[in-house]
């Protein structure tokens, strides 16, 4: 077997046309998309000119009076309508909806003009604004009503969108939305605190105004964009390599050389261990120039710690293998196909799907829930998601996960391989 594992790596080295393929692509791959898409992946803030106008019909002064008179009215136990009473002095809606619209990162966005509710609409059919964004009469009224007493169906926002920018319309929709279920999730705490007596939650004033947007705190390390790409290229020629063992075994078969190899007394079996052997190794080694190579270059990996490298070449290594029981797979459905269509139909089709599910193109993330669940399921992606998930600095119970589904996928596509794999002469 030993004498099989060499002749296959040697063969390999020999061919630089296979080993463009599978290290120099995928590395200029790497550095294309890693700084082209930098912007996707890291987070970073896109450049937007997202122009949109504001009509303000609301009179909040009126609308703050109108609240004052009905908690003053209620049959609310005094302390409580004290509470409540200075709670509608101090909350500023107008103020909060600008704390969102003035704040540095949205002005990063685009800016907006306010004019008359005529004006915005003339904006909006002319092309001017991308967005239109009215703040009704009695805004602040339903608002406060909804906040403090819990009547009425709340304040509502009206937004009216150009068809000539749907990307801005899109946006700035989410920022509203956004907006709004943080005022909810706010406005909800405040009723369950005063229903247990409490005022815990503290209304900001117009000297502190309430930001609508809502800040994520990553539990990890954000995954920078050259990172997740050297991962996703590597992910996806990995299978290229396992395709070209498998096609150099049927060449064999063509040249008879495996008939030769049978007559001399060796078990089939131990020919179809040596190609998956040979596949895994070829895989591990592509990996580790890859990563070598992408840190070198763009200090991909630098300083990351040794549990990192170590847990890198624990995923490496069961990676590897299921790689081999890839190749042992497409093997034995040549041998018996008799033809090389198993690994044209894989190589051809197949690994771009696999690509595709498994994340190396984009997050998964991006995706609707099955996709991202099958991805999840393949080779390529499981070992995506754990390899990200290591340099996120998450623990092994995060991507433990994904080490037993690569080793599930492993025993059975060896099993497959082991079982269908022809035992006598070809010819």
């Amino acid at each position: 077997m030993g004498n099989f594992i060499k002749k296959d790596i040697l063969i390999l080295v020999r061919d630089r046309k296979e080993l463009a393929i599978l290290i120099l692509m995928p590395f200029i791959l790497i550095a294309i998309l890693g700084f082209a898409l930098g912007n996707i992946i890291n987070g970073d803030s896109v450049t937007l000119d997202l122009n949109f106008a504001l009509v303000v019909e609301d009179d909040e002064a009126s609308g703050r009076s109108k609240v004052l008179e009905e908690i003053d009215q209620s049959q609310l136990p005094g302390e409580v309508k004290a509470q409540l009473l200075q709670a509608a002095a101090e909350i500023q809606p107008q103020a909060m909806l600008r704390g969102v619209i003035d704040s540095e990162k949205f002005r990063q966005l685009g800016s907006y003009q306010e004019l008359t509710l005529e004006e915005g609409k003339r904006a909006i059919e002319q092309d001017e604004a991308a967005v239109l964004l009215i703040v009704p009469e009695d805004y602040t009224y339903n608002m406060l009503r909804k906040m403090l007493l819990d009547s009425g169906d709340g304040a509502r926002l009206l937004v009216e969108s150009s068809s000539k920018y749907p990307l801005s319309s899109g946006i700035f929709q989410d920022v509203m939305e956004s907006f709004s279920r943080t005022v909810s999730y706010e406005t909800a705490l405040g009723q369950i605190s005063a229903s247990k007596g409490q005022m815990a939650v503290e209304w900001q004033t117009t000297e502190s105004p309430v930001h609508g947007g809502v800040e994520f705190i990553p539990s990890f390390d954000p995954i920078r964009s050259i990172q997740y790409y050297t991962f996703g290229m590597a992910v996806m020629f990995i299978m290229y390599a396992a395709t070209s063992i498998a096609s150099r075994a049927y060449n064999e078969k063509e040249n008879v050389a495996f008939d030769r190899i049978v007559i001399a007394g060796t078990n089939p079996l131990a020919y179809l261990a040596g190609k998956a052997i040979s596949a895994a190794m070829l895989v591990f080694l592509q990996l580790v120039v890859l990563f070598g190579m992408s840190t070198l270059c763009f200090g991909t990996f630098a300083g990351k710690s040794l549990e990192f490298w170590l847990a890198l070449l624990l995923v490496m290594a069961v990676l590897a293998i299921c790689m081999g029981g890839l190749a042992a797979l497409l093997t034995t459905l040549n041998f018996r196909a008799e033809n090389y269509r198993s690994t044209q139909i894989f190589g051809g089709l197949f690994v771009t799907l696999l690509s595709f599910l498994g994340g190396s193109f984009f997050p998964t993330s991006a995706m609707s829930e099955a996709i991202s669940y099958l991805g999840g399921w393949t080779p390529n992606g499981a070992a995506l998601n754990a390899f990200v998930q290591i340099t996120q600095g998450a623990g092994m119970e995060r991507y433990l996960d994904f080490i037993v589904r690569l080793l599930f996928l492993s025993g059975s596509m060896f099993i497959v391989s082991f079982w269908l794999f022809p035992r006598r002469r070809m010819f």
